[in-house]
C-alpha cells in the first residue's frame, strides 16, 4: 500500500562532502568561495605577513595590530559562516535545478543570528575547556555532543541553551560518523598545508611569508566547503530526529463506512 512516509537515507560523511563540493564548486562558486575569500583576504594576509611582536621594533603596536587583525578575521568569518549555513539549507533535499537562496538574503539572515552564534561558540569553547581540564575523554565526549550547537543556533533555535539541547538530542548513536567528519575535515586542511610545503621546497627562493600567506588563503578558500559539509550533515541529523508523518487513514475509514451492516 502506498504511504506518505519519506525514505530515511543513512548518515553519510561522503554524501555530505559530495553535496558540499557540488554546491561550493559546481553550482555556486562565486558566492560560496570567491566572495567569502575576497572578504577574508585582507585580514588573512595581514595575519600572514605581520611580524610577531617579539620580532618587531614596536612590540606594543604590533600586538594591537595583530589583535585587530584577529578580531577582524573572526567577525568576517562568523558572518560568512552564518550565511553559508542558510545557503546550504536553501538547497537541502532539493533537485539540482533549484537555485540557492540569494546571497544577500542569506547574509541578512546570518547577520541577525551572529550575536547568538558568537555567544554559543564562546560558551561551547568554555565548556570544552573546562571538561578537558579534568580528562581528555570527557572533553571529546562533550565536543561530540555539542558539535552542532552553532548550526542549531543559526538555523533553528532562538538561543544558546536551546541550541545545546538540540545538539545533544541529534548526536546520540552517530559518534562514528562524527569522527569521520572530523578526520576528513582535518585531512583536507592538512592537504593544503602539505601542498604549500612541497611547493616551498620546489621553489626555495620564494620568501617564507609568501607561502604562509598562500597557506592561509587556501585554507580560507577551503573552509566554505567544510562548512557546507557540516551543515548538510547536521540537517540530515535533524531530518532523522523529526518524526515521520503517519499515513493518511482517510480512505480506509471511508471504505469501512460503505460497509454498514443492515439491521
Amino acid at each position: 500500500m502506498p504511504s506518505d512516509r519519506r525514505v530515511r537515507l543513512p548518515i553519510s560523511t561522503r554524501h555530505a562532502f559530495a553535496l558540499a563540493f557540488d554546491l561550493a564548486v559546481r553550482r555556486d562558486a562565486w558566492n560560496s568561495i570567491v566572495v567569502p575569500l575576497l572578504l577574508r583576504a585582507p585580514w588573512v594576509l595581514a595575519l600572514a605577513v605581520m611580524p610577531m611582536p617579539s620580532e618587531s621594533d614596536r612590540p606594543g603596536l604590533a600586538v594591537l595590530l595583530y589583535v585587530a587583525a584577529l578580531i577582524g578575521d573572526f567577525v568576517v568569518s562568523v558572518v560568512i559562516g552564518a550565511m553559508l549555513r542558510f545557503r546550504a539549507r536553501s538547497v537541502f533535499n532539493t533537485p539540482d535545478e533549484v537555485h540557492p537562496a540569494p546571497a544577500s538574503d542569506c547574509y541578512a539572515r546570518g547577520l541577525r543570528r551572529v550575536p547568538w552564534l558568537v555567544v554559543t561558540e564562546i560558551a561551547r569553547n568554555v565548556a570544552l575547556g573546562l571538561a578537558t581540564l579534568f580528562l581528555v575523554v570527557p572533553g571529546v565526549w562533550l565536543g561530540f555532543r555539542l558539535s552542532f550547537a552553532t548550526e542549531a543556533v543559526v538555523l533553528h533555535e532562538p538561543h544558546t541553551e536551546a541550541a545545546f539541547q538540540r545538539s545533544f538530542r541529534v548526536t546520540p548513536k552517530h559518534l562514528e560518523r562524527w569522527l569521520e567528519m572530523i578526520a576528513l575535515s582535518v585531512i583536507l586542511a592538512l592537504s593544503v598545508v602539505f601542498l604549500t610545503l612541497v611547493l616551498s621546497l620546489v621553489f626555495p627562493q620564494t620568501r617564507v611569508t609568501f607561502w604562509v600567506a598562500a597557506t592561509y588563503l587556501l585554507i580560507a578558500g577551503l573552509m566554505p566547503v567544510i562548512q557546507y559539509a557540516w551543515t548538510f550533515f547536521y540537517l540530515r541529523l535533524v531530518e532523522i530526529d523529526t518524526p515521520l508523518p503517519s499515513p493518511d487513514p482517510g480512505p480506509l475509514y471511508a471504505a469501512d463506512a460503505t460497509h454498514v451492516p443492515h439491521a
